[in-house]
Formats: C-alpha cells, structure tokens, sequence
C-alpha cells in the first residue's frame, strides 16, 4: 500500500515507472494479447477526480483488484511487476496526451505496447520502455515534465509497497 499519500490528494499528471522482473504476457479485451519483455516502463496517467493522484495510485499498486479498470491493472496486478517511482506534477489541466506523445519522441522512452493506456487519447501508447541508464530515463522524465511547465516532484514507492 501506499505510505503518506494525503499531500497526493490533488489532481495531476504522472509517471508511474515499473521494474517488469520477468517477461508478462497479457491478456486485454481492447489489445488482445501483448508479451512485455523484462526491464524499465513508465506508464502515463492523470487523476483529475475524487481523491487526485493519491487515490489513483492507491488503486494502481494494489494487486488484489475486483476489477481491472485500466490497462495498467493488468500489469500491476502481476507478481512480476514492482513500482519503483512515480513523477508528477499537480495540475487541473489534461496534460496527458502531450506528455505522452514529448515522452514517444525522446531517445530515452520506446514504445512499450501500442495503444496501452491511450484508447481516448490522441497518443501512440501510454506505456513505455526505457531504452537509456535508469538515471538518464529519470533525468528526460524530469526535464519533459518542466519544458510542459509543469513542477514535477518524485516519489520513491519501492518502500512503500510490500512485495
């Protein structure tokens, strides 16, 4: 579960990056079967509702879910998926699409799976592969987040999640 996440009960845009330890095949109605091959993902999101980021995320890393909402509860329901860090930035405005499509053009970020995430946006995918150093993925994250003139803040979830 997610430790501290009262100051996260704003509305915003964020990045939820994952370590995929082993290669996961999925099995989405709207994507039909994708495989992800092991390594470094960020998954774009937004929460502009009823509890903000905090609630968002909440649902995010719990891997009991009655009922997988969003392409990203398929993957964060598996065993082999751990969060490691999310970026965001507090925001009323949908900033979604343009940070994912400033994320599809940096030599950092490839494709993680076509049109995951992304089915009422005008983006190739939400999901995304770090192809760089882990530093190097976090610092473009950064860097994207302020030339959107958002203030990105980074919270570690590696100890707040139990594995």
């Amino acid at each position: 579960m997610l430790k501290n996440s009262s100051n996260l009960n704003v509305p915003g845009i964020y990045v939820l990056v994952l370590e995929i330890r082993s290669r996961v095949c999925l099995d989405i109605n709207s994507l039909g079967k994708p495989c992800i091959a092991s390594g470094l993902y960020g998954y774009v999101g937004s929460a502009r509702g009823f509890g903000g980021i905090g609630a968002r995320l909440k649902h995010h890393l719990r891997k009991n879910k009655k009922r997988l909402w969003w392409h990203i509860d398929y993957l964060t329901t598996r065993q082999e998926v751990v969060p490691i860090y999310i970026i965001y930035a507090e925001t009323a405005k949908d900033f979604e699409e343009k940070l994912a499509n400033a994320i599809a053009t940096n030599k950092c970020w490839d494709v993680g799976v076509l049109s995951f995430g992304s089915s009422d946006k005008n983006s190739l995918t939400h999901l995304f592969k770090c192809v760089c150093s882990r530093d190097q993925c976090f610092e473009t994250l950064l860097e994207i987040f302020n030339f959107l003139g958002l203030k990105p803040f980074k919270l570690s979830l590696e100890e707040s999640v139990h594995h």
